[in-house]
């Protein structure tokens, strides 16, 4: 969906200053003191920080690790061999906790006591979500005491497994919950950038983080209605449509100010030659500039996809032992969406017509399934979660022996929160709580 992102941006300072590289965060910002006003002021400006966080930082560092792309030349030829500091992290951090937690705990609050119902289920889903994505790279953090201000200035880190997950679980399964009900007084509108107010596409999305949050904790069977009953197509994706050059998407606003930092990697250029896949190749494997046939201006930032859910359902259809044809059927189509998604629809049929694609219903693997999801998902973070669950592509190390299974905690984080665990040199090999 597109939105007028240079007055979203204006009126974003009312809540937080953003840095001239990303967009993410001012350093003097005070996550102590919460800004309160209306519900309806609030929603974009959180929304489009989950946005340029999720296509920015989070899409760079989870697809380098994962040789979708390749830092090659600054700082970012050694982030390509894992030395990367706590302060690398603390702008990510910031984004999370400060520009955005603050504010959905605060619409939440808001709505729960005005009876806001549908705002309070919209506001359960970006927690939720914002909440998934945090932990799914930093595994036990601030949770349940998280962004109460001068009440608490030392947040406990919640377990991932026994606290975390349960309680983004449970905002999601709200959320549906409240979507079916009277929205109240004030219902969502033009200021929602993803779905403008509509409560059946909310619906949808809150199913598919519903069925991420389920698969990464092997819960196949629930992974698998959850996204069932999520999105029916591309349309329906969570997703947002940057507006042009000015207001340009991440890695657009990446490429024009680190031309030469980050290319397209050469393992996953192996990996789709062999399959003949020259046709999105073709829009990936090019010099990362300002003239990017991929990383446009006006890219799509996907928060899930309609891509994404059509994989889970043919991995977790596969695991559970369901029909093949269930299996095989959401398999093409997202790889379909994929190659729409880029822009090169008319290749899809000469691509699944090989033998190596498609071997037809009741042969498909899941190294398979896992490979072309991991094609089709080029740049976006959950390739990170993927990989870790499955092992599939098999990857090696650019240096030393082991491949990051996790980001270190904000550098601020260690120096001001006494409940920080220790630092540890080696935590980016450290595995999170469902990585097992």
């Amino acid at each position: 969906m597109k939105f007028n992102y240079r007055l979203l941006m204006l009126a974003g300072l009312i809540f937080v200053s953003f840095s001239c590289e990303e967009f993410l965060g001012d350093e003097n910002s005070d996550p102590n003191k919460p800004v309160t006003v209306a519900v309806t002021g609030q929603l974009a400006n959180t929304q489009m920080q989950l946005v340029d966080v999720t296509g920015g930082e989070f899409s760079r560092y989870n697809c380098m690790f994962m040789q979708q792309v390749e830092g090659v030349a600054r700082q970012w030829d050694s982030f390509n061999d894992y030395v990367m500091t706590a302060n690398r992290f603390d702008r990510s951090w910031r984004n999370i906790f400060e520009n955005n937690l603050i504010q959905l705990r605060t619409i939440r609050s808001e709505s729960l006591e005005n009876s806001f119902n549908h705002y309070l289920g919209v506001g359960n889903v970006m927690e939720a979500v914002t909440m998934l994505t945090a932990t799914d790279v930093w595994g036990d953090m601030p949770f349940t005491e998280a962004v109460m201000g001068d009440e608490n200035l030392n947040p406990v880190f919640d377990d991932q497994e026994t606290v975390i997950y349960p309680g983004i679980i449970t905002l999601l399964e709200d959320a549906i919950a409240l979507f079916e009900g009277n929205g109240g007084d004030i219902l969502p509108g033009s200021e929602d950038v993803f779905y403008s107010g509509d409560i059946e596409l909310w619906t949808k999305a809150a199913n598919a983080i519903l069925a991420r949050a389920h698969l990464h904790q092997g819960r196949y069977a629930e992974a698998l209605a959850a996204a069932q009953a999520s999105f029916d197509s591309r349309e329906d994706n969570m997703s947002y449509t940057y507006p042009d050059a000015a207001d340009g998407a991440p890695w657009y606003r990446f490429n024009l100010g680190r031309t030469g930092d980050v290319e397209f990697h050469p393992t996953m250029r192996a990996l789709m030659e062999s399959f003949n896949d020259s046709s999105r190749l073709a829009m990936f494997d090019v010099t990362f500039d300002e003239d990017h046939p991929y990383h446009t201006p006006t890219y799509t930032v996907d928060i899930v996809s309609y891509r994404e859910m059509q994989f889970i359902i043919a991995e977790t259809a596969l695991r559970t032992g369901a029909a093949a044809e269930i299996v095989h059927e959401a398999y093409l189509a997202g790889i379909e969406a994929s190659f729409t998604e880029v822009g090169v629809p008319e290749a899809f049929e000469a691509y699944v017509s090989q033998a190596s694609i498609d071997p037809g219903v009741g042969n498909l693997t899941l190294d398979e399934i896992m490979t072309q999801k991991y094609i089709a998902m080029f740049v976006q973070p959950e390739v990170f979660s993927d990989w870790r669950r499955t092992g599939i592509p098999a990857l090696s190390p650019t240096s030393g022996t082991q491949i990051p299974r996790r980001w270190d905690y904000s550098f601020n984080e260690y120096l001001f929160n006494t409940n920080a665990p220790a630092q540890d040199p080696n935590i980016l090999f450290d595995r999170v709580d469902w990585d097992n």
